[in-house]
C-alpha cells in the first residue's frame, strides 16, 4: 500500500522537474527579449548607415541566441516555444539585412546555424526592411540603388514561393508569402513611378 511518504516523494520529484523547467523558461524568456532588442538595434543602425555599430549589436544578439540554445537544450518544450523561435527569426532578419548591406549577399540557413522555420520567418521580415531601404534611396532620387533592393526582395519572394508545406510546419509561410508579395508590388510601383518622373524631368 502506498503511503504518505511515497506520495511526498512523487510530489517532490515532480516539483523538482517542474521547477527546473520553470527556471529554464523564465531565464530563456529574458534572454530572448535581449536578443530581439539587439536585433532591432542592429537593423536601425543599418538604416542609419552605421554598419560597425550594427555589427556590434548583431554579435550581441548572436551571443544571446547561443546562450538560449544551450539553456533550452534539455527542454524541447521550451526550445520550440514561440518566444525562442521569435528570437531566432529576429537574429536571421538582422543578419540578412546587414550582410546584404555590406556585401550584397544572401546568407544561407547553414551559415546562420538556424532552423528552417527561423530562416523563413527572418527572410520574410527582411523583405520589409529592404523596402524601407529602397524608399529611403528613392527619396534621394537614387533609383538604380533602390532597384538593387527590389532585386533582393524578389529573390526572397522566389525562395518563399518554392516552399509548399503546411503553415503548421513553417511558422505561417502563407501569411509571410502574401505579405511579401504585397510589399514587393508596392515597391515595384514606387520605383516605376520614380523612373517615369525622372525621365520626364530630363
Amino acid at each position: 500500500m502506498i503511503g504518505e511518504s511515497e506520495k511526498s516523494e512523487v510530489v517532490s520529484e515532480l516539483k523538482n522537474s517542474f521547477d527546473a523547467i520553470y527556471d529554464a523558461r523564465e531565464g530563456s524568456l529574458k534572454i530572448s527579449r535581449k536578443a530581439i532588442q539587439y536585433a532591432s538595434k542592429s537593423i536601425r543602425s543599418v538604416h542609419r548607415q552605421e554598419l560597425d555599430e550594427a555589427e556590434e549589436f548583431l554579435i550581441e544578439c548572436q551571443k544571446c541566441l547561443s546562450e538560449l540554445m544551450i539553456m533550452t537544450y534539455d527542454y524541447p518544450m521550451i526550445k520550440y516555444n514561440g518566444f525562442v523561435v521569435d528570437a531566432e527569426k529576429e537574429m536571421v532578419e538582422a543578419s540578412l539585412v546587414l550582410a546584404f548591406e555590406k556585401e550584397n549577399i544572401l546568407l544561407f540557413p547553414s551559415e546562420l546555424n538556424v532552423s528552417a522555420v527561423g530562416y523563413v520567418g527572418g527572410l520574410g521580415d527582411a523583405i520589409g526592411e529592404w523596402r524601407r531601404r529602397a524608399l529611403d534611396l528613392l527619396r534621394k532620387l537614387e533609383i538604380d540603388a533602390s532597384a538593387k533592393y527590389l532585386s533582393i526582395m524578389e529573390l526572397g519572394m522566389d525562395i518563399l514561393s518554392e516552399l509548399d508545406y503546411p503553415d503548421g510546419m513553417t511558422g505561417g509561410l502563407r501569411r509571410l508569402s502574401d505579405n511579401a508579395r504585397s510589399i514587393i508590388e508596392r515597391t515595384r510601383s514606387d520605383i516605376t513611378n520614380a523612373t517615369v518622373q525622372a525621365q520626364l524631368r530630363v
